[in-house]
């Protein structure tokens, strides 16, 4: 998945470099430092209008072709897994509900994505970044700035971080894509799968929401589903009837070592923090901060109950403080 996204966000940017250019190669044309205050509002809202078609007509509906391919392909991924785990006549979703699940339904990424369609979170960035275009131009005017020195700081602080918030926009919203296609599938084969499982990556870049979501388990419709944030790798499996669960036994998944980035396999059940425990004491320190290491190491918790105390109600991170109201015989034994 995530060589995926790398391709399908290596695509968008060499689209939105093409783009670039063609701004860069306009404003070239002419002294910007001479124009009057009236003729630059004019240049400005020509580039505006300029990068807006161009990634109306190129970058948007590349990423939508991508989305909609990604949804496609992992339902039917899925329907095949299931094939694979218990014989049975799955159904898969027709395509239009598959686009449905996609493009209809909100993302619950914290921040400014929250609750936000797929579309009205991609055009956001869209005008963000022609704005940003036109606000350093207009500021580079108003410093007396020759045009190359406008383009210079065109290139640095506004394409450089519309580049940046593209790759991440797009990851997040690939990752959503491909989890939203596979809750539908599952939706349409209720009868087997009963619920899903939250999984997260198991190395040192896990967010701390996604490490305590890790391996929990939901009803459809009342928990949390991936993306978390904006670039967030966490997926979705599915809990498959009572029946099957003895197919769960050798499972595995992958984890990487935080010291030498060496790639491994330990058992589907382990859990973010029961990986995380296993690993040394510098590292936890590192990955979650030295008083939640030492919470971890010395407070007597089950990994479950640290895992616990990690999330409020609303599936956001705790403070020690609110950590040591429900524990604090745990906080007293590590010293904290």
């Amino acid at each position: 998945m995530e060589r995926l996204k790398t391709q399908d966000v290596n695509e968008l940017i060499e689209l939105l470099d093409e783009i670039n250019a063609n701004i860069i190669q306009r404003l070239q044309r002419e002294s910007i430092t001479d124009f009057s205050r009236s003729r630059l509002e004019s240049e400005l809202e020509t580039v505006r209008q300029l990068m807006t078609e161009q990634l109306d007509d190129q970058v948007i509906p590349t990423l939508n072709r991508q989305l909609t391919e990604l949804g496609q392909y992992e339902a039917r991924f899925e329907v095949r897994s299931l094939e694979n785990v218990a014989e049975a006549d799955y159904q898969l979703p027709a395509d239009t509900q598959i686009r449905a699940a996609v493009f209809d339904e909100p993302l619950q990424a914290r921040g400014p994505a929250n609750g936000k369609l797929l579309e009205p979170f991609m055009r956001e960035w869209q005008e963000g970044a022609a704005n940003r275009v036109s606000q350093t131009i207009r500021a580079g005017y108003a410093q007396g700035q020759t045009t190359q020195e406008i383009v210079r700081s065109i290139r640095d602080t506004a394409m450089v971080p519309n580049t940046q918030n593209l790759k991440a926009i797009a990851r997040t919203a690939l990752q959503h894509a491909a989890n939203e296609a596979r809750q539908a599938t599952w939706n349409a084969n209720r009868d087997i799968v009963k619920k899903y499982r939250w999984v997260s990556t198991l190395d040192s870049r896990t967010t701390s929401q996604c490490q305590a979501l890790d391996g929990q388990e939901y009803e459809f419709g009342e928990g949390p589903m991936p993306p978390a944030h904006i670039g967030c790798r966490s997926t979705t499996v599915a809990v498959l009837d009572d029946d099957l669960q003895f197919l769960d036994g050798d499972g595995t998944r992958r984890d990487r070592d935080p010291e030498t980035g060496q790639v491994g396999e330990v058992g589907a059940q382990t859990t973010y923090y029961g990986w995380l425990k296993r690993q040394p004491a510098k590292t936890q320190d590192s990955i979650i901060g030295p008083a939640r290491g030492r919470l971890l190491r010395n407070g007597g918790l089950t990994t479950e109950r640290f895992r616990e105390l990690q999330l409020d109600r609303n599936f956001e991170p705790a403070t020690l403080d609110q950590m040591r109201e429900l524990e604090p015989a745990a906080f007293e034994r590590a010293n904290l």
